[in-house]
C-alpha cells in the first residue's frame, strides 16, 4: 500500500526590530497547500499479485495420465490401475471415484473427456470406454478396435472416436453416448507434393469442438515412406463431413489442436517440435517463434495464456496467441504427462508418482511449500 504524507507550512508577518511604537498585531496565518511527499523508490508500481505453480498431489503412488476440467477448480484425473480422481477445490483434496489401489493390476486409463459437470468419458489404450452421467458413477460402455486416440463428444449422446496410425484409419461416430460406434468416411486430403497434385490418405490424432457443430481435428498424411505432412480438418456439421488441408512445408503430424474462437487457434506438431498459429480458421498458418521444447505437453487458457511444459523439464509461455514463446527453467519431481488450462488464470499438470501441480494467481506475499514461480498474462 502506498501512503502519502503531507506537511502543513505556515507563514507569519514579523515587524522589524527597529520600528517605533507598539507592534501591530500579526495577520492571521494562512496554511500553505500541503505537498504530497514523494513515493518511496520502487513502490509506485509494486505488484500486488504473482503467478505460481504449487503441488497438490494425490496421496498414493499412482501414475496420472490425463486431466479434464469443467470449471477452474473442478477437474477429473485418470491414471494407472484404472484410477479416476475428482476434485472440486483445485486439488486441495481428491476423491477416488474408481481404482486408486497402487497394488491393483487393472489397465491404466490414459484419456479423459468431460462435456460438462455430469457427462464424462475415460479410455484405456486398448479401447475400453467408460462413461458417467452424474459425474461420479462410472460404467463400461464399449470397446473399440485399433489404436485409439480418444473420444470427443459434442452432446451427451453424440461424439467421435479417433483411431491412430494403422488400420482401420477412420473416424467413428456414436449417437448413443458411446455404447456403439459407426465408422465415417476414411480421411483423405489434396496436397501438392514435389510440384504435383496428390490425394493422400490421412490419419487424425486429436480433435476439439467449440460447439455441437464446429470442430477441428489434426493429424498427418503420409506421402513417402515414413515422411508425413501435417493435416488439418474443420467441420461445421458436428463431424459428419470434414474439410481437409495440409500445412505446407511441415514434416510432422499434428498432436494437439486448440482453438479459442472459430478463427483463432494453434496446432502443436510432434509433441512440441513445432507450433503453428492461425487467425483465419486454418486458412493460413504461421510458425511460432520459440525454442525447441521436446517432448512437451501444452495447455491453452482462452488464448490469453499458452503453456508448453517439457515432459522432462523446461517450460515456455505465450501471451499473444502463440505468436512467440518465452522459455524458462522448470524442474519438477517427476515426468509430466498432461497439461490443461480451464481459463487464463488456472492450470494443471499431472504426471508420474501422483504428481499434480496447479497454476494460479495469488497475493504477492503468498507462500506454500514446493511452489514454483510462474509467468502471467
Amino acid at each position: 500500500m502506498q501512503i502519502k504524507t503531507g506537511i502543513a507550512v505556515c507563514s507569519f508577518m514579523i515587524m522589524s526590530a527597529g520600528a517605533q511604537g507598539p507592534a501591530p498585531k500579526a495577520a492571521p496565518a494562512k496554511a500553505a497547500a500541503a505537498k504530497p511527499a514523494p513515493a518511496a523508490a520502487g513502490t509506485a508500481d509494486a505488484p500486488k499479485f504473482k503467478a505460481i505453480w504449487e503441488p497438490v498431489p494425490f496421496n498414493k503412488d499412482i501414475e496420472l495420465h490425463a486431466i479434464a476440467c469443467v470449471r477452474p477448480e473442478t477437474c477429473w484425473v485418470v491414471g494407472s490401475k484404472s484410477t479416476i480422481l475428482m476434485t472440486t477445490n483445485g486439488g486441495k483434496t481428491w476423491q477416488v471415484q474408481l481404482g486408486g489401489d497402487p497394488e491393483a493390476s487393472d489397465d491404466p486409463l490414459t484419456k479423459v473427456f468431460f462435456l460438462d459437470a455430469k457427462n464424462g468419458w475415460a479410455m484405456t489404450d486398448r479401447g475400453k470406454i467408460l462413461g458417467t452421467r452424474d459425474g461420479s458413477t462410472w460404467v463400461e460402455l464399449s470397446t473399440v478396435g485399433g489404436t485409439t486416440k480418444g473420444v470427443w463428444f459434442q452432446s451427451p449422446q453424440t461424439g467421435l472416436e479417433i483411431n491412430g496410425w494403422g488400420p482401420p484409419r477412420t473416424l467413428q461416430r456414436s449417437d448413443d453416448g458411446g455404447k456403439t460406434w459407426k465408422p465415417l468416411s476414411p480421411c483423405s486430403v489434396d496436397a501438392m507434393v514435389g510440384g504435383l497434385p496428390r490425394k493422400l490418405g490421412c490419419v487424425m490424432g486429436t480433435a476439439q469442438f467449440l460447439s455441437p457443430t464446429v470442430g477441428f481435428a489434426g493429424g498427418g498424411a503420409e506421402f513417402a515412406m515414413a515422411t508425413r505432412v501435417a493435416a488439418f480438418g474443420k467441420t461445421s456439421d458436428g463431424g459428419q463431413t470434414w474439410t481437409m488441408s495440409v500445412i505446407p512445408e511441415t514434416k510432422h503430424s499434428i498432436t494437439d489442436v486448440a482453438f479459442w474462437t472459430e478463427k483463432d487457434g494453434l496446432v502443436v506438431l510432434s509433441k512440441g517440435e513445432e507450433v503453428y498459429w492461425t487467425a483465419d480458421g486454418g486458412g493460413t498458418w504461421t510458425r511460432s517463434v520459440k525454442q525447441r521444447l521436446w517432448p512437451s505437453q501444452h495447455g491453452v487458457g482462452e488464448g490469453k495464456i499458452i503453456v508448453g511444459v517439457g515432459e522432462d523439464g523446461g517450460i515456455a509461455y505465450s501471451f499473444n496467441g502463440g505468436r512467440n514463446f518465452t522459455s524458462r527453467p522448470f524442474t519438477l519431481p517427476a515426468r509430466v504427462h498432461a497439461v490443461t488450462f480451464p481459463d487464463a488464470q488456472h492450470g494443471y499438470l499431472v504426471g508420474q508418482h501422483a504428481m499434480v501441480f496447479r497454476y494460479r494467481i495469488v497475493p504477492i506475499d503468498y507462500t506454500s511449500q514446493g511452489m514454483i514461480g510462474a509467468a502471467a498474462p
